[in-house]
């Protein structure tokens, strides 16, 4: 599937070639939801046995509305920020082309990290899956070494990481069969 050159580094030049488009795996956002949904039942039921003291002067069914209230505007708030959470979690990605890789890291809603490196500077893929969940849920770190002075791209909860690993290192294996002054000419 070709598209055509854009003004971004997010962009592909004429002639490349878009082979995947990898977004984070879908338990890094399961794992948030669970804390957050835990962390909020633990306050609703620390106000519900804090409530009769922090509102000792009330009367019974004034201090219920009051701790409802509360209550209900804490899980308006634990939406929202779970929506925004989502959405930035979802903006990381990895582009996979047939000569560059491209990430993109979304750290929060007015902090974002492109980086793009050409395949000829790829020295090595590693494929990193730590424990049960990760394993069982098929999950875990592509690591991808860089010659030279430049960062290494590592993109966390990547989905099936083994497979993408492998695509990475063919499209680099056939980029430099292609392309063979390039490993002569890279910085």
């Amino acid at each position: 599937m070709s598209i055509s050159s854009n003004d971004n580094i997010e962009g592909l030049a004429d002639g490349e070639s878009m082979l995947y488009e990898v977004r984070r795996h879908w338990f890094g956002l399961f794992i948030v939801y669970v804390e957050v949904g835990l962390g909020f039942a633990a306050a609703a039921i620390l106000l519900y046995f804090l409530g009769p003291i922090l509102f000792a002067n009330a009367e019974p069914a004034q201090r219920t509305r009051d701790i409802s209230v509360i209550v209900a505007v804490g899980a308006i708030l634990t939406w929202l920020i779970l929506v925004l959470f989502t959405y930035i979690y979802r903006q990381s990605k990895l582009i996979i082309t047939d000569r560059n890789l491209t990430q993109i890291i979304q750290r929060g809603l007015f902090s974002r990290k492109v980086s793009e490196l050409s395949m000829a500077n790829v020295e090595d893929v590693t494929a990193d899956q730590h424990g049960f969940f990760a394993t069982a849920f098929n999950y875990g770190d592509l690591l991808v070494e860089t010659a030279g002075e430049q960062d290494n791209f590592d993109f966390s909860f990547c989905p099936n990481p083994n497979f993408y690993g492998k695509i990475v290192l063919d499209a680099r294996q056939k980029y430099v069969e292609l392309n063979p002054n390039a490993m002569r000419n890279r910085r």
